[in-house]
């Protein structure tokens, strides 16, 4: 079955490079920044669907898998706490009512480690009360061989529909620290040990157009770890078919 992927706070699209390399098609975009879109026309083409504002999104093209990052701002340790229901945050209201909306076999959530105490249950009930359940996990660059020690926690979540067909032995992850499970889903998986400790960049030197680069750069989901979760969807759905 050939997948399809809709990208919602899409910034440079890393959700949308991963699916790229597991061989996702990614049908549309949203993404509010004008950089970031700029980076997402020349990369996806001219013709690729972007809308520009989550709050006034909608009759949107199905797609089997939707993704999204919802601002982690008041949510990330580095902000003031406030949770899921501040202003930049509390957006996740308008990922949910898309996924409402379209009704995706498949979900990918990114955020801070964070939102497991300030706000997770909520995003947990959203999508039980719309037919879906869920597994997450936090991962790391780190994990998948590259040097940004960034931890993010990633939620898969699929359709009841779904969920009354598999096998409860087939978790839709699989875990990055059994290293047989993860060469078998994702080839390129490195030991953690095997890597140089990160290397940091300031933001400030002469070459235009820096800041918004490594600034995209470090708000980025990173291609590498979205390309395990493609993968790891990818595997799940083709057992789905093989056992029914």
């Amino acid at each position: 079955m050939n997948l399809t992927h809709g990208s919602l706070f899409s910034g440079i699209e890393g959700f949308g490079l991963g699916a790229a390399f597991a061989g996702i098609k990614t049908i549309w975009s949203c993404e509010f920044e004008n950089f970031q879109t700029k980076i997402i026309r020349k990369n996806f083409g001219k013709d690729h669907e972007i809308n520009r504002d989550i709050r006034t999104y909608s009759k949107q093209p199905f797609v089997d898998i939707v993704s999204g990052g919802f601002p982690c701002q008041d949510i990330s340790i580095a902000g003031k706490g406030v949770g899921i229901t501040g202003q930049r945050s509390g957006l996740w209201s308008e990922m949910h009512r898309i996924i409402r909306e379209v009704r995706p076999r498949y979900v990918i959530i990114e955020n801070s480690p964070m939102l497991l105490i300030r706000g997770f249950e909520r995003v947990l009930c959203d999508l039980s009360q719309i037919g879906y359940n869920a597994e997450w996990q936090c991962l790391s660059g780190t994990d998948f061989g590259i040097q940004q020690g960034r931890e993010r926690l990633y939620c898969i979540a699929y359709s009841n529909e779904i969920n009354g067909k598999r096998s409860e032995q087939e978790p839709v992850f699989r875990k990055p620290y059994l290293p047989g499970q993860l060469a078998r889903v994702y080839p390129g998986w490195r030991t953690r040990q095997s890597i140089p400790s990160p290397k940091f960049v300031g933001k400030h030197n002469e070459l235009p157009g820096w800041v918004d680069r490594t600034q995209c750069l470090g708000n980025a989901v990173q291609p590498v770890i979205s390309h395990y979760l493609f993968e790891c969807i990818k595997l799940f759905d083709k057992q789905l078919i093989k056992y029914n």
